[in-house]
C-alpha cells in the first residue's frame, strides 16, 4: 500500500480505539517499515542482499519488529536529552511502545493485500506470501481514498462520520476484490494476478514440465492461452547444479516463473512473464546467466 494509507489507517483505527493521543506514535510505526526504499544503493552493489530491496527484510514480523524497536529507542533517546515534546510521559512508555507496534504491523497486513508476495516469516524462509488482491485501478481509488480522508483529517480533523465512510470504501473495494479473484480462481483454478483492468487477469499455473499462463476476463473467458516450458535444452539435475549461486537465488526470489533454458555454453535463469511485460513488478533481475559452472560477469 502508498504511505498515505498506512498513515490513514493506523491513525483511524486508533482514533476509533480512544487512543488518539498514540497516533503519532502509530505513524511512526506503519511509515518506519517502508524505510526499505532508501535500501536500492546498498542492495544493488552486492547479490547477496537481495532482501534489502523494497518488500524485503523490512516486510518480515521479524524486521518490523526490529525496526519498531529502532524507531521507539531512537524517541527514547530524544525524549531523554529533552529533543522530544512530552508526549511520552504522559501516555506512558509501554502504550507508546505498542502504538509503534501496532503501525508496523498493520501496515504489514495492508500491504500483504495487494502484494505478490513478502517475506513474512523471514529468517525462518525467504517463501513469499502475499494475495495480489486489487487491480490497479482499484488500488489507485485505495490511494485516491486515503489522500482525500488525509486532507479532511489535517483540515478539520478526526469525526466518527470520516472513520465510517473511509472503513466502507475501503472494505466495499476490497470485498469486490476478494469476489474477483475468488470467481476467477473458480474458472480457472490457477493462482492469479490482477492487471489494471478490474475485469482481466494474469493466471498461471504448474504443470510437471511447464507453466500454462492464460490471460482471463471476466465475461468474456480465456482471451489468450500459451504455455511455458520449466527447462528448455537441459535437464531438471543440470540446472539445480546452479541454485546456490547467489545470484540465480536473487532472480528466482522475485519470479513468478522460474524458467531455464541452455543455448551452447549459456545457461539463462529467466522468468518469461516479466520479461514480456505480462507482470511488471517488481522490476528487479527478470534472467540471469551463468557460464560452464560459473556466474556470467
Amino acid at each position: 500500500m502508498d504511505i498515505f494509507t498506512h498513515v490513514v489507517a493506523i491513525s483511524l483505527l486508533l482514533f476509533t480505539t480512544g487512543n488518539s493521543s498514540l497516533i503519532p506514535f502509530g505513524i511512526l510505526g506503519a511509515v518506519i517499515i517502508d524505510i526499505d526504499v532508501a535500501y536500492f544503493f546498498i542492495a544493488r552493489r552486492k547479490p547477496s542482499l537481495y532482501l534489502l530491496y523494497h518488500g524485503g527484510i523490512n516486510h518480515s514480523f521479524f524486521g518490523a519488529a526490529i525496526l519498531s524497536v529502532l524507531g521507539f529507542g531512537m524517541l527514547l533517546a530524544l525524549s531523554s536529552v529533552g529533543l522530544l515534546p512530552g508526549s511520552l510521559q504522559e501516555v506512558g512508555v509501554l502504550a507508546a511502545f505498542a502504538a509503534v507496534l501496532a503501525g508496523a504491523f498493520l501496515h504489514l497486513f495492508l500491504d500483504w493485500l495487494p502484494a505478490p508476495g513478502l517475506p513474512l516469516l523471514y529468517p525462518l524462509t525467504e517463501k513469499r506470501y502475499g494475495v495480489s488482491l486489487y487491480p490497479m485501478s482499484f488500488y489507485l481509488g485505495i490511494t485516491a481514498l486515503s489522500l482525500i480522508s488525509l486532507g479532511i483529517i489535517l483540515s478539520w480533523g478526526f469525526t466518527s462520520a470520516l472513520v465510517s465512510v473511509y472503513w466502507a470504501f475501503f472494505t466495499g473495494i476490497t470485498v469486490v476484490s476478494l469476489g474477483l479473484k475468488w470467481y476467477v480462481y473458480q474458472q480457472t483454478h490457477g493462482t492469479s494476478y490482477p492487471t489494471f483492468h478490474p475485469l482481466r487477469w494474469i493466471v498461471i499455473r504448474e504443470e510437471s514440465s511447464s507453466y500454462p499462463v492464460m490471460v482471463y476476463e471476466i465475461f468474456r473467458g480465456v482471451i489468450r492461452d500459451f504455455s511455458y516450458e520449466k527447462y528448455t535444452n537441459i535437464t531438471p539435475s543440470e540446472a539445480r547444479m546452479y541454485d546456490t549461486l547467489v545470484e540465480v537465488k536473487r532472480h528466482t526470489y522475485f519470479s513468478y516463473i522460474p524458467a531455464v533454458k541452455k543455448n551452447g555454453d549459456e545457461i539463462i535463469f529467466h522468468d518469461p512473464i516479466r520479461e514480456e511485460g505480462l507482470i511488471s513488478y517488481p522490476p528487479w533481475y527478470p534472467s540471469v546467466t551463468v557460464y560452464a559452472g560459473k556466474e556470467a560477469p
